[in-house]
C-alpha cells in the first residue's frame, strides 16, 4: 500500500475555480478506482469531509490558514513537511503546482499554465514575484510535473529547462452538469428573459481578468452592434483579484447607451445557471490572451453552443476543428464573426455538431486515469490505467 498526500486547500465548497474542480474530480475518482492506496489530502480550512466517502480517504486541517504568498510558504515548507513524516507519505501531489522544498518525499507538482512568466503584469505584483519565483525552483524540486496541454508542456519545457519526458499532459474533464445537460424550451426561455431581456445573445464565462481579454470583447461587441447586429451579450464571472480595477470597467462604461445596455453582467452564478445561460446563448465568444486550457470552451461544445475563439496559445489545440478561430486583437474581426453566426443558422448548426463530437474527448474520468498515470511513474507505482488518455486530440 502506497500513502499518497493530496494539497487539497483550493477545493471549497461554493467558490471552486478551474484547479479547484480539478484537484476534487481527479482526487475522488483516483482514491475510489485504488481501494489499496491511502490517501491523506490537506487543508488550510476545515475540510469539506462530505465530499469524500472512500474509506481510503483521510483528511487534514493544517496551520497557518495559506492566503498570502509568505502564509503559502510557510504552509508548504513547514506544516505540510511535518505531515508527510509522520504519516509516511510515499508521494506528495501539487495539483495546483506548488511543492514544498524542505521534504525528501517525491513530488509531482500539476502546473496548469505559466501565464505569470509572461504577463505578470496580470497579477498583484507580490502574487506575481511569488509565482515567478517558487515555480522555477518547484520544475527543479518535482519528480515529475503533470500539465493540462501539450502548449503548457512545451511552456514548461522552454521557460525551465525541464525535460518534455519528465512532463505529462492531463487534459481537463467536463461537469457533471454539462455532462447531463437537458435543458428544455421553457428553461431556455427563462434565461433570454432573465439575463437578456428575451432577445438571443453571446456568452462569455470565466473569470473577469485582464488576461481572459474583456476589454477586447466589449470593443468587439461595440463594433458588431454598429453593424447591425441584433444579439445581447451575457458576461459571467467575478473579479479574480477585487482590489484590483479592471480595464474592463473602464471600456463597458464609455460604451453609447444603446450598446451598454445590451451588455449584462451576471456575477457569480451556480454552475446548473452557468451551464443553462451557456446551452441557451446562440454562440460563445471566448477571446483571451492566454489559455493553459480553456475549460469554457469545451463546456460550450458539449451543449451545443458554437464558439468564437482566440487562435493563441492551447485553445487551438483543445478545440480542434470545432470553432472559429479569431485573432484576439482584432476586434473588427471579432464582430464580423459574430454577425457572421448570426446571420448563418446552418453554420451554427454545424459547429454544434461538430462541438459535441469534440467534447466527447474530455471527461473527468479520462482526467484521473491520466493523472493516475503521472501519479505511478512518480512513485513507482504498477499502472493498470487503460491507456486511452485522450489518445482521440
Amino acid at each position: 500500500m502506497a500513502v499518497i498526500a493530496f494539497n487539497a486547500r483550493l477545493i471549497i465548497p461554493g467558490r471552486l475555480d478551474g484547479i479547484g474542480w480539478f484537484s476534487l474530480e481527479t482526487i475522488q475518482r483516483i482514491a475510489s478506482a485504488h481501494p489499496e492506496h491511502s490517501f491523506h489530502l490537506i487543508f488550510d480550512r476545515p475540510a469539506p469531509d462530505e465530499l469524500f466517502a472512500s474509506e481510503n480517504i483521510v483528511t487534514h486541517h493544517l496551520y497557518p490558514p495559506a492566503r498570502r504568498p509568505w502564509l503559502v510558504d510557510l504552509f508548504m515548507d513547514y506544516a505540510v513537511p511535518r505531515l508527510l513524516n509522520r504519516i509516511q507519505a510515499n508521494l506528495f501531489v501539487g495539483p495546483d503546482g506548488f511543492l514544498s522544498r524542505r521534504t525528501s518525499v517525491a513530488q509531482l507538482a500539476v502546473m496548469h499554465d505559466l501565464n505569470f512568466e509572461h504577463h505578470p503584469e496580470w497579477l498583484p505584483p507580490r502574487v506575481a514575484k511569488h509565482y515567478r519565483a517558487r515555480f522555477r525552483e518547484f520544475s527543479s524540486i518535482a519528480t515529475r510535473i503533470a500539465t493540462v496541454s501539450e502548449f503548457s508542456k512545451r511552456d514548461i519545457s522552454s521557460r525551465y529547462g525541464v525535460d518534455e519526458d519528465r512532463i505529462d499532459a492531463v487534459y481537463n474533464g467536463l461537469g457533471g452538469v454539462y455532462m447531463s445537460a437537458d435543458f428544455d424550451a421553457s428553461r431556455r426561455q427563462e434565461m433570454r428573459s432573465t439575463w437578456a431581456d428575451n432577445a438571443e445573445y453571446f456568452v462569455y464565462v470565466g473569470t473577469l481578468h485582464a488576461r481572459k481579454n474583456i476589454e477586447g470583447l466589449l470593443g468587439a461587441f461595440a463594433a458588431y452592434c454598429r453593424s447591425g447586429g441584433l444579439w445581447n451579450l451575457v458576461i459571467v464571472g467575478t473579479p479574480l483579484w477585487k482590489r484590483k480595477k479592471l480595464g474592463a470597467m473602464q471600456v463597458y462604461q464609455a460604451l453609447e447607451p444603446e450598446v451598454k445596455v445590451r451588455v449584462c453582467f451576471t456575477g457569480w452564478q451556480e454552475q446548473e445557471t452557468v451551464a443553462a445561460i451557456v446551452a441557451t446563448a446562440g454562440a460563445m465568444v471566448f477571446i483571451p490572451w492566454y489559455e493553459g486550457f480553456g475549460v469554457p470552451l469545451i463546456e460550450a461544445f458539449s451543449v451545443g453552443t458554437p464558439v468564437i475563439l482566440s487562435n493563441r496559445t492551447a485553445l487551438p489545440e483543445i478545440a480542434g476543428d470545432a470553432a472559429r478561430l479569431v485573432d484576439p486583437s482584432d476586434e473588427d474581426a471579432v464582430a464580423q464573426s459574430m454577425l457572421y453566426l448570426e446571420k448563418n443558422p446552418q453554420v451554427c448548426l454545424e459547429m454544434a455538431a461538430a462541438g459535441r463530437i469534440r467534447a466527447k474527448a474530455f471527461t473527468w474520468d479520462r482526467s484521473a486515469r491520466a493523472l493516475w498515470s503521472s501519479i505511478a511513474r512518480t512513485a513507482g507505482l504498477p499502472d493498470d490505467s487503460p491507456t486511452d488518455h485522450h489518445a482521440t486530440l
